[in-house]
């Protein structure tokens, strides 16, 4: 005997959000492309819902719910009873999402350590090369140089365990900008805050602040005499030096007096 074949309704109850929803994608992507490839520029207006739902033949509705998702990803404001606008696209509007999803996720620090160790040795070795070939910015060779001085007098210094802390990611933001890549810089600055934590955490075992200011040394004068390969074991050996005073309980500890 042959199965009922389901009301009509049934079947439009189904199919409806999957339709729907992409429909919504496909007209986000839609203007998402035409503000990235910027036929519309940063603050400009975008023409009102009822003519964007003209132009892509259909609804309002579809139209709102796609700019709202723009408005969420930072590629258009929504500015209620006036339109919407092409955003400013900076380096907050990338970086930010990430920020947000590794605080909410609580992103564990291994997993921040293998994306440190894909990143920092390139990183390094990227800068190296920049002060090779005479294209790395004077200035953030000299802020760079400077940072590696106030470091080593940080690590010695009575009750300076946070300002270290900063100093030392100061250091790594450094060498990101020096590098001459703006991806190092995108990429870093989501990490700001595990990063300087897991220094807080790392400057608890006795001895560690002095050994990774020493490390720094190690990794500026590398640089500084452009010698990528080198640059690169150097940030390895460090990385592997505070990701080591992390998973090792064992090791001896020292009161944040410093």
């Amino acid at each position: 005997m042959p199965h009922p074949t389901p009301p009509p309704h049934t079947a439009r109850q189904a199919l409806t959000p999957t339709l729907r929803k992409g429909l919504v994608e496909q007209v986000g992507e839609k203007l998402a492309q035409t503000i990235v490839e910027r036929e519309l520029g940063p603050g400009e207006r975008l023409p009102s819902e009822r003519d964007l739902a003209q132009q892509l033949e259909v609804s309002r509705l579809v139209v709102r719910e796609a700019l709202v998702r723009l408005a969420e990803r930072g590629l258009i404001d929504i500015r209620q009873g006036i339109g919407s606008f092409v955003a400013h696209l900076g380096d907050a509007t990338v970086s930010e999402p990430l920020k947000l999803y590794i605080r909410r996720r609580g992103v564990q620090h291994k997993h921040l350590f293998e994306l440190r160790h894909a990143l920092e040795p390139a990183m390094a070795a990227a800068a190296a090369r920049a002060v090779s070939s005479h294209d790395a910015d004077p200035e953030e060779l000299a802020f760079l140089e400077r940072n590696v001085t106030q470091t080593l007098a940080l690590a010695s210094a009575p009750n300076a365990s946070e300002a270290f802390a900063w100093s030392d990611f100061a250091f790594h933001e450094a060498l990101a900008r020096l590098s001459g890549n703006p991806l190092f810089e995108l990429l870093l600055a989501p990490l700001v805050e595990p990063l300087v934590e897991v220094r807080r955490r790392g400057l608890r075992h006795h001895g560690s602040a002095q050994r990774a200011a020493s490390e720094h040394q190690a990794i500026w004068s590398a640089i500084a005499a452009g010698d990528p390969n080198h640059a690169a074991r150097a940030m390895e050996a460090h990385l592997n030096t505070v990701q080591g005073w992390l998973a090792d309980p064992t090791q001896p500890q020292q009161e944040d007096n410093r």
